[in-house]
């Protein structure tokens, strides 16, 4: 890591593109066989390849003073697939504009990092967990699970959901009846989050908070989730139990979620992590879960710190998930929803 990092610092200063913040630009290196990109775009670049699966290194120029990404030959064509300017191109040289580019601020915190340098952030948050020392900080984590496996596991994810929201319907149809009858409002909460491959989806509740929740913006679960003062009576009791979370058992069927793995999350809020902790992005090879490792670990999250914390359980959970490790979440899980454990 530290000599391809000082190797990509030596050479980077081939190409003095002017960079504004949109283009990226690329071009191939002998010496290691592979294409190095650069410029504010090389985050967005570094979401985008991660969320694919493709290994990168990240490194910094120090005469460029900017973040700098190798990349495989295999990233080019998902590249040009997404940019809608090419100004010039080579064989050995790509100038393209991605239509996503990376937001100043937190390009800039990012850069700040990698030059050693402390951001001046509103506060300082050192995280430290008991998985911490498993969480590698400087090299890409890959999921734990074969191919093999994750598509067993998403067989009995699907045919497990098929079976529960059969079982648990008049579950449903009691639970959807109280929620009407106690406003009128609407009894399936739906909100956008994000999921594998980056990629939005609409994820699937009871409403258990009143219609004017978030009329101030978006705003965090708080007092350890079911004592929010925003929670309805029925809310109050749904979310005590965790039955505001059964409509999921339809996002675990349709293929957005999972059973187990990292309990997703608003861009608004990945955001501001990533200005934090940039591993997030390491999340998007796998789907988000009804429940978590970090859930059982770290509770509701309704402070930047916590997310932090949280964050650093998904990521022990996606290196190391497996069959058993799943087995034994589920397991937990259902056990302190039984002994009425909060989370």
């Amino acid at each position: 890591m530290g000599q391809s990092t000082q190797m990509i610092s030596d050479v980077i200063t081939l190409n003095e593109y002017k960079n504004d913040g949109s283009f990226l630009h690329l071009y191939f290196l002998d010496s290691v066989d592979a294409w190095v990109a650069y410029g504010l775009s090389a985050y967005s670049l570094r979401l985008f390849v991660k969320a694919q699966g493709c290994m990168c290194l990240r490194g910094f120029s120090k005469k460029m003073q900017m973040p700098c990404t190798l990349v495989g030959e295999d990233a080019i064509p998902l590249l040009l697939q997404r940019a809608n300017v090419l100004p010039s191109t080579s064989d050995s040289d790509l100038h393209v504009r991605i239509s996503d580019a990376v937001d100043n601020n937190a390009y800039a915190r990012w850069a700040c990092k990698l030059k050693n340098r402390h951001p001046k952030f509103d506060e300082d948050i050192e995280v430290s967990t008991p998985v911490s020392k498993y969480v590698p900080k400087d090299r890409f984590i890959p999921d734990g699970m074969s191919s093999f496996t994750r598509q067993v596991k998403r067989v009995a994810d699907c045919l497990l959901a098929w079976l529960a929201l059969i079982l648990f319907s008049p579950l449903f149809l009691i639970c959807y009846i109280a929620v009407k009858w106690e406003d009128g409002g609407p009894a399936i909460f739906k909100q956008e989050r994000i999921g594998r491959f980056g990629r939005p989806f609409n994820i699937y509740k009871f409403r258990s908070m009143r219609l004017d929740a978030e009329k101030f913006g978006p705003q965090l679960s708080h007092s350890g989730g079911d004592n929010d003062p925003r929670l309805t009576r029925v809310g109050r009791f749904l979310r005590a139990h965790h039955l505001d979370e059964l409509p999921q058992l339809w996002n675990v069927f349709c293929g957005d979620m999972a059973f187990i793995g990292p309990r997703p999350e608003r861009k608004f809020y990945i955001d501001q992590i990533l200005e934090y902790d940039m591993r997030y992005v390491y999340l998007y090879q796998i789907r988000p879960g009804v429940t978590s490792y970090a859930t059982l670990y770290n509770g509701y999250t309704d402070t930047m710190e916590k997310m932090l914390r949280r964050l650093e359980y998904d990521l022990y959970y996606l290196g190391h998930r497996s069959w058993w490790l799943d087995l034994k979440v589920l397991t937990n899980t259902f056990c302190a929803i039984v002994f009425g454990k909060k989370f």
